[in-house]
């Protein structure tokens, strides 16, 4: 009681109680938040997302007088990707709710659809929002994101309503470090397919996962060598993460898609590779690929092609760049 919870409603017709006062939940039916309100609760969640608009409703039980009050999440693409749902007594103060935000991973055009509010949560400001990212950069701001397999999974063959959720540790403009908690639905519906998520920062109620010194030590002598690792979607060469930092040679940051990074002539070298490693032969393969420079510029460096150690290793590969 006297706490805000935060409703998914990312498959639209099945909303479910996914964190409270930022302490997350699992995916919990609506019936448990306070049992004597829940036809009022239920009838509130609707309306909100029907509406696409705060509302207040008072309501009574034999417990008492109640205020409850939501408003919505709004994804990229304007639709209720979640709800904030105040239930206290009624003259108790309402608190400022904890930080929500929609995204959404648009598989047709490999891009991660982000709102305002998305953008702002890690320090961006309101000028320098831009309303789609490639999914590398995206991510980039991960400093501990330890279920990139399982989201990759569920992207890149997406099952309408299939649930996904993880922790991810990120870096504020402001130097600190966050502890995002990120819920995501799998869409098959048009120009939707791909993920809908719902992005809650809980840093106050848990502390953020941080990079263990092993992992730290691999990164910076990666680093010294003058190699850099990335994950790859080999099907449409796309980049899905640096590990850490990208080439600095290469323009991937405001790119217009995900695979306007290697050069579309050069795609086919990953085709190949995947190929190889699906006939079971393991051995990396070493090419010369073309990397984004720019608008319509490009730089060739060497690349290392590596089988993904992991349950994606169909449509994964690890890919190591370095100046040719």
């Amino acid at each position: 009681m006297n706490e805000w919870h935060l409703i998914e409603t990312l498959a639209g017709d099945t909303p479910t109680v996914v964190s409270t006062g930022g302490v997350v939940k699992a995916w919990s039916s609506l019936s448990r938040l306070a049992p004597a309100l829940t036809a009022d609760v239920v009838a509130l969640i609707a309306e909100v997302q029907r509406s696409r608009r705060r509302a207040v409703r008072l309501a009574s039980s034999r417990k008492g007088r109640f205020r409850l009050e939501a408003f919505p999440v709004l994804g990229p693409s304007g639709d209720v990707h979640g709800i904030q749902l105040w239930i206290g007594e009624q003259g108790t103060p309402v608190a400022a709710p904890r930080i929500a935000s929609g995204i959404s991973w648009l598989l047709h055009r490999l891009v991660i659809a982000q709102t305002l509010e998305a953008s702002m949560m890690s320090g961006v400001l309101p000028a320098d929002h831009v309303p789609e990212r490639t999914v590398a950069e995206y991510y980039a701001k991960a400093v501990k994101f330890d279920e990139s397999e399982s989201l990759f999974a569920l992207a890149l063959a997406p099952e309408h309503g299939r649930q996904w959720d993880a922790d991810m540790s990120v870096l504020h403009a402001d130097g600190r470090i966050m502890r995002w908690h990120c819920w995501g639905r799998g869409r098959t519906d048009g120009d939707d397919t791909g993920i809908r998520l719902l992005w809650h920062d809980v840093t106050d109620t848990e502390a953020p996962r941080k990079p263990t010194p092993a992992e730290l030590g691999m990164q910076e002598s990666m680093r010294t060598v003058g190699v850099y690792t990335a994950i790859v979607m080999t099907g449409p060469a796309v980049p899905a993460m640096w590990l850490p930092d990208a080439p600095p040679w290469v323009r991937w940051r405001n790119a217009t898609g995900g695979n306007k990074v290697i050069h579309p002539d050069d795609h086919c070298l990953l085709h190949r590779a995947q190929e190889k490693f699906d006939a079971g032969d393991p051995t990396p393969v070493d090419v010369v690929a073309r990397l984004s420079a720019g608008e319509d510029r490009w730089t060739a460096s060497k690349v290392r092609i590596l089988p993904y150690p992991g349950a994606l290793s169909d449509r994964l590969a690890i890919v190591q760049v370095s100046e040719l």
